[in-house]
């Protein structure tokens, strides 16, 4: 098999399907875009589905390299994972097309090879769950995040990438990639920087102020004694 070839049909294949749809693209239409006969084509794949199945299978496989480039028991875990998050939305941003197909017309692909490419995929989140599990034992991120939900929930940012990406834009997908794993990171440290300032308890009245008032009924109230001139006219003559 021709690699340069194989490349070449995983490519126009990734293209018709991006624009037709798995249901609208045939075998006859590949082979005629990459100049084979229909017959030669199925030398390379014996069916549609299984053509569908590389296309996906390549897409996960080329995530291999970044998983392996991670230097897992580092001194910095979130230096590791911003750098992590920061391949992963730069390459769904350079394969926007593979991941539209995998979301629309993953279902067409068979069950057992479906489990292949699920079982290829939880790699991203293994790696991810253990960055985040080093972050906590380090002291660095809430002990009480949930390491699977955080890594569910920050893949799915990187991923989404590819559905507001667009190569004509304002912005560099590089700098895209260092935004979205900034933000993510800065996310996490939050939780263990900013805490809560305890409140001001409110201050008391003082009781000196609230007594005043009853001292002076009390003072109105009593009975005043006489005077010795008062006392002197009740004396008989």
């Amino acid at each position: 098999m021709s690699q340069e070839r194989w490349q070449q049909i995983l490519e126009v294949a990734t293209r018709l399907f991006k624009q037709n749809g798995f249901a609208g693209t045939s075998m006859q239409i590949v082979s005629d875009e990459v100049g084979l006969l229909k017959g030669s084509l199925y030398y390379y794949v014996s069916s549609k589905e299984e053509l569908l199945f590389e296309v996906l299978r390549d897409l996960h496989l080329g995530g291999v390299q970044i998983i392996e480039d991670i230097a897992f028991d580092s001194a910095d875990p979130l230096g590791e994972l911003t750098s992590y998050l920061r391949r992963l939305t730069i390459y769904a941003g350079e394969h926007r097309d593979r991941l539209r197909i995998f979301l629309r017309d993953f279902h067409f692909v068979p069950a057992a090879q479906q489990e292949k490419i699920i079982a290829e995929r939880d790699m991203y989140e293994r790696a991810a769950f253990r960055l985040i599990e080093e972050g906590k034992a380090a002291g660095l991120i809430d002990p009480s995040i949930n390491s699977k939900v955080a890594a569910f929930a920050i893949l799915g940012s990187t991923s989404v990438t590819h559905e507001w990406y667009r190569p004509d834009g304002p912005t560099a997908l590089e700098t895209i990639g260092e935004q979205v794993a900034a933000t993510i990171v800065a996310g996490l440290r939050h939780a263990v920087v900013a805490k809560p300032k305890p409140k001001k308890r409110a201050a008391k009245a003082p009781v000196v102020a609230a007594a005043e008032p009853v001292a002076k009924a009390a003072s109105k109230a009593a009975p005043k004694a006489p005077t010795k001139a008062r006392t002197a006219k009740r004396q008989p003559a």
